[in-house]
């Protein structure tokens, strides 16, 4: 397995995904987190008013783009950004509880497409857990990013990133697979999980559920899972060149 680079001698673009959760009990912490890592796009999601005026409040000077969509519950979807944000738009789903949001950015390695998921939980339509809902979710997913997938353009680099609520071998995440996208993540690291529920005192759950999937027109010279704590996904980052 290759060592990451996060510095590349080209020209590069680096990008976080963080489902920072909808309680906002780990803002400074996130906050924090973000100035530190530095990146120059950030897909958000579980985002809502008190996160959207605590983050620009604390990151305004850095993000001078911002972009947050309120929906209900969990569903709330946000972009931080270093460039300005074109093209925006929030795209409900044909399946699924929450939307989607796209934009696009002009960058140093060309004009990118962005779109950041917060795919269904495996939960039924009353939000419990039951083994149906379990097993009909990677359909459920699949059927939300084709839908998703309708809107963007399939001739420019994109960058599809956020809380899929599955790990690779899902069919959401392969049905992106087929079409010819590239798991950042996975190239550097195969096992850190990204997500951790405790069920009960010292019983917890955890996946690996959030990802920076990218066009092949782009490249991945490293990416990695940063274990934070504030929230109960941790943030993804991956850095992006102009594929040769």
């Amino acid at each position: 397995m290759p060592q990451p680079e996060f510095s590349p001698k080209q020209d590069s673009v680096k990008v976080v995904t963080y489902n920072v959760n909808v309680s906002g009990s780990g803002a400074e912490e996130v906050a924090k987190y973000l100035r530190k890592e530095d990146a120059d796009i950030v897909y958000l999601q579980e985002t809502h008013d008190q996160w959207e005026e605590y983050l620009c409040r604390h990151l305004g000077k850095l993000y001078t783009h911002a972009y947050f969509h309120s929906s209900r519950g969990a569903g709330g979807i946000a972009f931080l950004s270093k460039y300005p944000l074109k093209k925006l738009k929030v795209i409900e789903p044909e399946r699924g509880w929450f939307p989607a949001l796209a934009a696009s950015v002009d960058t140093e390695i060309g004009e990118l497409q962005l779109l950041n998921v917060h795919l269904r939980p495996p939960l039924s339509d009353e939000a419990s857990v039951t083994v149906s809902a379990y097993y009909q979710s990677p359909e459920i997913h699949q059927a939300e990013l084709a839908g998703f997938l309708k809107h963007m353009d399939g001739d420019k680099p994109l960058i599809v990133s956020g809380d899929f609520n599955e790990n690779t071998t899902k069919a959401g995440v392969q049905y992106l697979l087929e079409r010819g996208f590239r798991d950042a993540l996975s190239g550097f690291d195969t096992k850190s999980e990204t997500w951790r529920w405790k069920v009960s005192p010292g019983i917890a759950i955890s996946n690996r559920y959030d990802h920076v999937i990218y066009s092949k027109a782009l490249h991945c010279t490293g990416a990695k899972v940063t274990h934070l704590g504030a929230s109960d996904h941790e943030p993804v980052t991956a850095v992006l060149i102009k594929a040769e």
